[in-house]
């Protein structure tokens, strides 16, 4: 998680409906970076051990998981939304994906996020049915 790490909207830029579009601003922590090198060194011993007559090192793109942009916490001064993905300011704006996040994962987030959609699916459902939301 990098601090500079974030959406803002194109100051001119609009889409066909006539809104903003979204610029994202990421960049690597240095540790992304060494824990990178340290897999291609890795994957290259592996490759070399059974024969590989060319490596290629395949840069990481923009099919990264982003995590973490709205990230859950106890409290609104440490977050964006509670444990639910229910954001602490708006009683019905809930967060579905990976953006709730405190941190990445060491693996892909996947089932993690379907794991948290169903939770919160019920959740919800238990609040409509109080009328809390």
């Amino acid at each position: 998680m990098q601090a500079t790490n974030c959406v803002t909207l194109h100051p001119t830029e609009k889409d066909q409906f006539g809104m903003p579009i979204p610029n994202v601003h990421f960049g690597d922590h240095v540790n992304d970076i060494a824990m990178r090198n340290h897999a291609y060194k890795q994957g290259a011993m592996v490759y070399d051990a059974v024969g590989a007559t060319r490596i290629i090192r395949v840069p990481p793109s923009l099919s990264a998981h982003n995590l973490g942009t709205c990230r859950q916490s106890a409290r609104r001064e440490d977050g964006v939304c509670n444990k639910w993905g229910q954001a602490h300011d708006i009683k019905n704006l809930f967060f579905s994906d990976g953006s709730q996040f405190t941190t990445s994962a060491a693996a892909n987030p996947t089932l993690t996020i379907v794991a948290l959609a169903i939770r919160q699916a019920d959740y919800i459902a238990d609040q409509m049915a109080k009328q809390n939301i």
